[in-house]
Formats: structure tokens, sequence, C-alpha cells
């Protein structure tokens, strides 16, 4: 009964944080999700592109399409949507996890998604991984302070150095799950990335700024000849 407390308040929250989103025209965009190669070879993993996904094996990057970028507040982080039925499918012997529906929150730096692993675990909408390194930018706007525009902008996101996600190891620890059995999620992505960071534009001084600046110095002239003067 907790535990479906629990997942009834995270739907109306998100339910609430989805219905008040402000949708962000942007340049039509992939991310990208770098696995380790070396970690899927030694550990026995084989990875299978879903939906609209790519894989390439001998790189080990997963190409994904996204969706929708949208912001809560303004200005403030963006979250971007990725294509729901795309993602991948991990399998090592008997046992296949697919996850799905990525959602990257600028907010929390946090990677969510859909978790499926046969009939033992289906979570929707699940947060699962934190980059503790993450550069982002949108436009000339920083990621996670965007001002609401109705101008399409290009999108710049590069993420890496993942843990578990603390409400998923508390989540795994409530309902009976070692989180150590998941943590090959958060071991073998390297990084995420869309398009190319940029730098903000610094902001180009009003004349108003200018006038200032050379009233300014007109008053240091002035008191540096009275100084003389004496």
């Amino acid at each position: 009964m907790k535990s479906f407390k629990q997942m009834t308040f995270i739907a109306l929250a998100l339910a609430s944080g989805l219905a008040s989103a402000a949708v962000q025209p942007f340049t039509a965009a992939t991310g990208t999700v770098t696995l380790d190669t070396t970690y899927l070879t030694t550990n026995g993993y084989t990875t299978t592109a879903l939906g609209s996904s790519t894989f390439n094996a001998t790189t080990g990057v997963l190409t994904d399409p996204l969706q929708g970028v949208s912001t809560v507040t303004n200005p403030g982080p963006l979250t971007v949507d990725f294509s729901d039925a795309s993602g991948m499918q991990l399998a090592k012997g008997f046992t296949k996890v697919k996850l799905t529906n990525f959602t990257f929150d600028l907010g929390t730096n946090t990677l969510f998604g859909n978790v499926n692993v046969g009939i033992l675990l289906n979570l929707a909408d699940q947060a699962l991984l934190t980059a503790s390194t993450v550069s982002s930018s949108f436009g000339t706007d920083v990621g996670t302070s965007v001002i609401d525009s109705a101008s399409t902008r290009s999108l710049g996101l590069l993420a890496s150095n993942f843990t578990l996600a603390p409400a998923f190891v508390t989540f795994l620890g409530d309902n009976g799950v070692d989180p150590a059995t998941m943590t090959f999620v958060a071991d073998m992505i390297k990084e995420i990335r869309i398009g190319t960071v940029v730098s903000s534009t610094p902001a180009i001084p009003e004349p108003s700024t200018y006038a200032l600046m050379g009233l300014g110095l007109v008053g240091m002239s002035l008191v540096a000849r009275r100084r003389q003067a004496q």
C-alpha cells in the first residue's frame, strides 16, 4: 500500500509538471548515448536498439531522436525529451533489460526512462542516472536558465560521470531489490551528447552604459587635475 501511494503521488507530480511545461521550438536533432564497449564485452552484455534508435556496436554509440524540449519556469532549466518508444535493450544470458522513453532534466542533471525487466520490474518515467559533469546551451542561453521564446534554437548537451539516481536506489531498496544489481547501467554509459555546447554570448552594453562609463572617466580625470594643481 505504501509503495502504491508513493507511485500515485509521483504520477500526480509528473502530470502537474507536464501540464505547466512550456514547449520550446528547437532545431531538429538527435541525441547520442555512448556506451563503454570494453565493459560490455568483458561482462558479456549485448545491446540492441529499440524503436527509432540505431546502435553502432563498433563505436558503442546509440543514436536516439529528440521529440521535445521544454521548461517549467521562465527562466528555468530545460527538460529534453527523447522518442517515447526508442531506446535500447541490454541482454546477458536469459536476462533482458529494456530502457526506453528517455528524458534528461537539466534542473537535477537526471536521466529518466522506462525500465522493463520481463515480469520482474516495470517502471515508467523512473529517475535512473545522475550526471556529475554537465555542460549545456540552448541558443545563447545556458541550459539551466533558459528564457522562453518562440524562436527556434539549437540545443547542446554533454553529460558524463554517471551514478544511479538516489530516487532509483531508494526505490529498489524499498522493494527488496539490491541496487548493486543495477549499477551496471551507470558503469557502461560514458556520456550523453546532443549537438555542440556553445558559450553564452556576452551582453553588449547599451549606449547609456557607455555614457556612464564616459562620465566616470571624465570625473576621474578632473579629480586628478585638481590634485596636480594643488
